[in-house]
């Protein structure tokens, strides 16, 4: 089963919260959520983000950056 995106399993947090460097969240985003995001195709996020749409367009742009080289 895929994860959850972050603005839905820490709802109210923002893409630069400091929680993303520290504690249980920062364990969650490094250990669960960006080898997911980070293994998906473009088609495959495409999918992903249809389903889960991003509450705004700071998250879009969060997600852009972890997004690995291709």
């Amino acid at each position: 089963m895929d994860p959850l995106p972050p603005w839905v399993t820490f709802k109210g947090a923002e893409p630069q919260w400091s929680g993303w460097r520290q504690g249980v969240s920062e364990a969650w985003l490094c250990d669960t959520f960006l080898p997911f995001w980070r293994g998906l195709t473009m088609q495959g996020r495409d999918k992903y983000l249809l389903k889960w749409p991003p509450p705004d367009i700071e998250w879009s742009d969060q997600l852009a950056v972890w997004v690995p080289m291709e």
